[in-house]
C-alpha cells in the first residue's frame, strides 16, 4: 500500500546545521553525551520546536535575574547616596534606610536563589531535550546491540575455524610426522632383530600400534578441519564424510560447484554434526544429504544454500542446551541462517539448513 507522505527523511542543510551547532553546544557545555542518531526531519521539528520553548523560558529567567540585580544596584545607590530610582517606591522622597535595607536582603537572596535555581532548570530542560529528540530510540538501541552481537559471533565463529584450521595444521606437520618417524624407526628395528629373538613380537606389536597412530592422527586432523575443504572445496570432503559414515550414507547434489569459504565451512560442520548424531542416537539404518544450491550464487534470484539430512531411525531429536543440535544451531545462526529439525517419536528424523550464499 502506497502512502503519500511530504517528510524528508533527513532535514534541509541550514536546520541540520543549526541542529548541529546545538548538539556540540549541549555536549561542550551541558555534559550531555551524544550517540551519534541518525537526524532525520522528524527529530530536527521535534527538538527546534522543543528548543524553542527552553529558550524563552530561558530568556525569561535571565531577565528576572537581570531585573533583580538592576534593583539592587538601585537599592544600594539609594542607601548610600540618597538617589530616588522609580525602580523603587516612586514616591519614596528620601534614600533608603539601613534597616528598610537589612529587611530587603532575607528576600533578595531567596529570590536570587530561586532565580540560579532556575537557570539550572533550563540547563535539564535542554539535556531532556537533547535527549528526547537527539538521541536513539529504544528500537535503534536494540537494533544495533543485535547487528553488534552477530557481528561479534561471527567473527568468534571466523577465529574459531581459523584456530581449528592451525590445530589441524600442527596435528598434521607435527604430531603426524612424529608418529610416521616412529614408525619407520621400530620397522627399522624389526630388520635388525632376528624373527625368533625374544624383542620380534614386541617390535611387531609396536609398528602395528604406530601404523594405528597414525590412522588416527589423521582421522582426527580430518575431523577438526579437512585441508581439502580449502584446496578442493566443499563436494569431495562431503562424499568423504558420507563414505565415512557409521551409518549407510548416500550424497544428493546435482551440481557441486564451490561456494563462498564460510558457507563450505557451515555446511562441512553441520553435516559432520549430523552425521555423527545418526550414528550415537537414531538407530538408522540409512541416512540421505540433500545439498541444493539456489541460483544465487550465479545470478542473485535465489541467495540461499538447503541443506537436508534424513534419516529412517527412532525419532525423537530435540534441541537441548549444551547438545549438539544446539550448538548447530547456534553457528548456523551466526552465519545468517536457519536450522529446523522435525523428529517425531518413531521417526523419521529430518534437519533442513538454509543459509545464505553470501
Amino acid at each position: 500500500m502506497a502512502v503519500l507522505t511530504f517528510r524528508r527523511a533527513t532535514p534541509l542543510g541550514a536546520v541540520s546545521a543549526l541542529v548541529g551547532w546545538h548538539r556540540r553546544r549541549t555536549v561542550r557545555f551541558l555534559g550531555w553525551a551524544d550517540d551519534g542518531a541518525a537526524l532525520t526531519s522528524s527529530r530536527a521539528a521535534g527538538y527546534l520546536v522543543m528548543r524553542v520553548g527552553v529558550g524563552l523560558v530561558g530568556v525569561l529567567v535571565l531577565a528576572l535575574l537581570a531585573y533583580g540585580l538592576f534593583a539592587v544596584v538601585a537599592a544600594v545607590a539609594s542607601w548610600l547616596f540618597d538617589v530616588r530610582l522609580t525602580v523603587l517606591d516612586p514616591d519614596q522622597g528620601d534614600g533608603l534606610t539601613t534597616p528598610e535595607v537589612l529587611a530587603m536582603v532575607p528576600l533578595g537572596a531567596v529570590l536570587l536563589y530561586l532565580d540560579l535555581m532556575g537557570l539550572v532548570g533550563v540547563g535539564v530542560l535542554d539535556r531532556a531535550a537533547a535527549a528526547r529528540w537527539l538521541s536513539p530510540s529504544r528500537s535503534e538501541r536494540l537494533e544495533a546491540q543485535v547487528e553488534s552481537l552477530t557481528v561479534s559471533r561471527a567473527e568468534l565463529l571466523a577465529a574459531l575455524d581459523a584456530e581449528r584450521g592451525r590445530i589441524e595444521r600442527d596435528l598434521h606437520d607435527g604430531v603426524q610426522q612424529r608418529a610416521v618417524a616412529l614408525g619407520l624407526l621400530v620397522n627399522r628395528a624389526r630388520r635388525g632383530v632376528g624373527p625368533d629373538s625374544s624383542g620380534a613380537l614386541l617390535l611387531e606389536q609396536a609398528a602395528r600400534e604406530a601404523e594405528l597412530l597414525v590412522t588416527d592422527l589423521r582421522d582426527v586432523a580430518w575431523r577438526v578441519r579437512p585441508t581439502t575443504l580449502d584446496t578442493h572445496g566443499l563436494a569431495p570432503v562431503l562424499a568423504e564424510l558420507v563414505s565415512r559414515s557409521g551409518v549407510p550414507a548416500s550424497l544428493e547434489w546435482d551440481s557441486p560447484e564451490r561456494l563462498p569459504a564460510a558457507v563450505e565451512t557451515t555446511v562441512y560442520y553441520v553435516v559432520a554434526e549430523a552425521l555423527t548424531n545418526v550414528a550415537k542416537h537414531s538407530g538408522a539404518q540409512k541416512t540421505k544429504v540433500r545439498i541444493h544450491v539456489g541460483r544465487a550464487c550465479r545470478d542473485l534470484s535465489d541467495p540461499t544454500v538447503h541443506v537436508t539430512i534424513t534419516d529412517d531411525g527412532v525419532g525423537g531429536a530435540v534441541q537441548r542446551p549444551g547438545h549438539g543440535l544446539a550448538g548447530l544451531s547456534g553457528r548456523v545462526a551466526a552465519a545468517g541462517g536457519t536450522l529446523a529439525v522435525e523428529s517425531p517419536a518413531g521417526g523419521p528424523t529430518r534437519i533442513e539448513v538454509t543459509l545464505p550464499c553470501e
